[in-house]
């Protein structure tokens, strides 16, 4: 089952950098559009970043609570948390290429969003390496460094936010 999880996570990080590639390259765009959902009006690439941003954020979490409370369960909620968080920054990935692609006279404030994407790539990155024991020689460290950029994230998407506010 390893390998097939490790299949599918490739084949979306492979999707991701082609999709993005695509956005970068003006190739394929999401078109503009004005979404309202519970009383907030934003953009479709906005909400496309917001599902995944929310699905990283609650999912997240799920793992290790499952890993101390519910061992005979891990197995399945790994998987989980390996799919759907790779989904969420497909998603996430969309917004972001997006928003660094737009026109000089619509450009945004990227700060935070700049570095909450980098420290969602680093906890992605942890993650699959530790997965895939691809760096087993440096086990110790990414066994850190994973939870640590999970902290980090949370920190940074709560000030991502509050600068949008």
């Amino acid at each position: 089952m390893k390998k097939v999880v490790l299949t599918v996570a490739s084949i979306i990080i492979v999707a991701t950098v082609i999709i993005v590639t695509l956005i970068f390259l003006r190739a394929f765009r999401l078109p503009f559009v004005n979404v309202n959902i519970l009383g907030a009006t934003y953009s479709l690439t906005h909400w496309v970043g917001w599902i995944g941003a929310l699905y990283i954020a609650f999912a997240t979490p799920i793992y290790p609570m499952v890993k101390h409370r519910f061992p005979k369960h891990l197995r399945r909620t790994l998987y989980f948390h390996i799919i759907g968080n790779l989904t969420g920054v497909l998603l996430v990935s969309v917004h972001f290429a997006h928003q660094v692609t737009r026109s000089a006279s619509n450009y945004p404030d990227i700060g935070t969003g700049i570095v909450l994407y980098a420290t969602m790539l680093i906890l992605t990155s942890t993650g699959f390496i530790q997965y895939s024991s691809l760096a087993k020689r440096f086990a110790k460290q990414i066994k850190f460094l994973h939870p640590a950029f999970a902290l980090t994230f949370y920190t940074v998407i709560i000030m991502h936010i509050i600068q949008g506010i």
